[in-house]
């Protein structure tokens, strides 16, 4: 069925100078999954028209970091991480013991993450299952109810088995210890090739495989060379946990003669365009950021950086700034690492502490964080189809409600869905010509379900954190309410 869409601002996409623009009173005529016609008028018959008047249509949202399951970081805003709340050491060593969550908590989870993705407009997405509950590995049928979720979904999903060769918990008196195996490290990297080799460009193309040592100072030089050995072999990208907090830069820099993590992957041959660094804050710069050498380092190797602004902003943390790594010639996406995953809220997080980085209005704009989730996410992912609204285009299309009332008094529609818009304006989102958001719904599933679900999963989060900490207080002494609650 051949459909048109009729908007008052239609970002398409000019070939020749590779950047979005934007019709007024424009359309999008799509056929099947692809995109047949982005301009001013289409003047051929179609089966089906649309009124988007008074709505700006947006080539589908890309999210380059989601957490897939409820994670530790909604109970933590106001309190912060404490020592007491990371794993005991039996709790990393035991091999054979349950996990946390059961698979029909997993999927809860997943389904929370999922719906908050489609409701800001996203279609497409990395995605990332937290090891703060694991024992040493994802459990092996953690991935498999991802893929199925995400397909039913509608979503484009770009999954991994995280794998890593050491694992942090905290001894009885508080301090970090560590516990290596790189023989199940490299066990790991071999069941990720599996589900590579398994699912890549599956599912009619809705999901693909990423390589994922989970983080920098959790793998062994020898498994970050068979990684990105494994990488080149297979055509596919690796993602990263990296530079993201003082105690990391401490243990690469004992562990290997003084090198920042930066230094540190360039001395093994790491980098490349196929690598996603997510965070990548700190470094040998002023404050503890990243310098300007070392931005040059990741630009001249290619490499992609995806910063997510609101989780960091909360810890009181921030990228110092978007606009520095993009003037570096550094490829930046944004992603948003915890629930609830909505990626507009990330893009004025960006722009906003961009511009506080900066003291200036000019930093971080509107245009750089749309780029960021939309043709900067496509480039890493090497999807010249996805992120943009062209001819030839996977039919991934998000239309937001320019009257709604944060919306109504406009100066320019992509900064008015930047600053002001949230997953309520999203009107319709289409994934593939399937249109998976209508009327400011999903029409797949039960929203207030899929809540109440999430919310006994939260609930399991909170008590597990508590039970974890030494002083064997109450969760809620440990997680106390911002006022009494009786």
């Amino acid at each position: 069925m051949k459909t048109k869409i009729s908007g008052r601002y239609v970002v398409g996409f000019d070939d020749t100078r590779q950047e979005h623009v934007i019709y007024r009173n424009g359309e999008v005529v799509f056929e099947g999954d692809t995109i047949l016609y982005v301009g001013k008028s289409y003047e051929g018959a179609v089966d089906r028209v649309i009124d988007a008047s008074r709505c700006l249509i947006s080539p589908g949202l890309i999210n380059m970091h989601a957490l897939m399951d409820v994670g530790i970081h909604p109970p933590l805003l106001d309190i912060g991480k404490r020592s007491g709340m990371y794993r005991p050491r039996n709790w990393v060593v035991a091999e054979g013991e349950p996990p946390v969550f059961t698979p029909e908590e997993v999927r809860a989870g997943a389904e929370h993450t999922f719906l908050s993705m489609l409701r800001s407009g996203v279609t497409t997405f990395c995605g990332i299952n937290a090891m703060v509950f694991k024992r040493f590995d994802d459990p092996v049928w953690e991935p498999e109810i991802y893929v199925e979720t995400a397909v039913r979904y509608g979503l484009r999903a770009y999954l991994s088995h995280h794998f890593r060769a050491g694992a942090q918990y905290v001894q009885e008196d508080g301090s970090p210890g560590w516990v290596w195996d790189e023989e199940r490290g490299f066990r790991g990297l071999e069941r990720n090739i599996a589900f590579i080799k398994k699912h890549h460009g599956g599912y009619g193309g809705r999901i693909y495989g990423l390589l994922f040592p989970y983080t920098t100072d959790q793998v062994t030089p020898e498994l970050l060379r068979a990684t990105r050995e494994a990488a080149t072999e297979l055509g596919v990208g690796i993602r990263m946990h990296f530079a993201q907090s003082d105690y990391e830069l401490q243990l690469i820099a004992e562990r290997h003669g003084g090198k920042t993590p930066v230094e540190y992957l360039e001395s093994l041959g790491f980098l490349g365009s196929d690598v996603m660094l997510t965070h990548a804050l700190l470094g040998r710069g002023t404050d503890g950021e990243m310098s300007d050498g070392e931005l040059a380092t990741l630009a001249e190797h290619g490499v992609t950086v995806t910063n997510c602004p609101w989780i960091y902003s909360m810890r009181g943390s921030y990228l110092r700034s978007i606009s520095r790594y993009l003037d570096a010639g550094i490829n930046v996406c944004l992603g948003t690492d915890t629930q609830p995953d909505d990626i507009l809220r990330e893009m004025r997080f960006g722009a906003i502490m961009g511009k506080v980085a900066h003291t200036s209005a000019q930093q971080a704009t509107a245009r750089d964080v749309y780029n960021a989730v939309t043709v900067n996410a496509a480039k890493y992912l090497r999807r010249d189809d996805l992120g943009r609204l062209a001819s030839g285009s996977k039919a991934d299309i998000t239309v937001v409600d320019l009257d709604r009332p944060s919306l109504s008094a406009q100066d320019d529609p992509i900064r008015s869905l930047v600053y002001f818009a949230s997953m309520a304006d999203v009107k319709q989102v289409f994934s593939g010509g399937r249109l998976v958001v209508d009327d400011f719904r999903c029409p797949l599933v039960d929203e207030a379900e899929v809540s109440r679900a999430s919310q006994e999963v939260a609930v399991k989060v909170r008590e597990t954190l508590a039970g974890w900490d030494r002083s064997s207080t109450t969760v809620e002494a440990f997680f106390p309410p911002s006022f009494e609650m009786h």
